[in-house]
């Protein structure tokens, strides 16, 4: 009697097959899976800035704000000198496919003792995720709902 060792081709282009068909159905599945992660990220860095932006305002002893570009999809941190905003830092970048909505007032700007003069509500989307709002009181306490 002869021994089979291994498998033939046919068996391999089968089970070749078979996987790559998985991968297929199965890489789209995964990529849903981060929109989730992606929004929780987003409002979290978020709010990490506006805090921040509100205790350089405190530190400094001048107005900070931080200013969304909700069409470009990026915010920045910008202090006040003399009677024009200057960034102060970076460009951040949302996750893709997280998109920043209408914020109402507007920007959230803080004085020198760290105080809002309105309640300013961010509401965030991204597709294949709920939506959540960064909301910031005349405080500055930051929430996310």
């Amino acid at each position: 009697m002869r021994r089979n060792a291994g498998y033939t081709l046919i068996e391999l282009l089968i089970a070749v097959a078979i996987m790559g068909l998985l991968f297929g159905i199965g890489l789209p599945r995964l990529s849903r899976l981060r929109a989730p992660y992606a929004m929780a990220g987003a409002t979290r860095q978020i709010a990490a800035d506006i805090v921040a932006a509100r205790q350089r305002a405190i530190s400094r002893n001048t107005s900070y704000r931080v200013n969304f570009n909700a069409a470009a999809k990026t915010y920045r941190l910008e202090r006040l000198v003399g009677v024009a905003w200057t960034a102060d830092g970076a460009v951040q970048r949302l996750p893709n496919g997280v998109s920043i909505g209408t914020i109402t007032p507007g920007n959230p700007v803080f004085d020198s003792r760290g105080l809002s003069a309105a309640d300013v509500t961010i509401p965030l989307t991204a597709t294949g995720a709920t939506s959540k709002t960064v909301v910031v009181n005349v405080l500055g306490r930051t929430t996310i709902s």
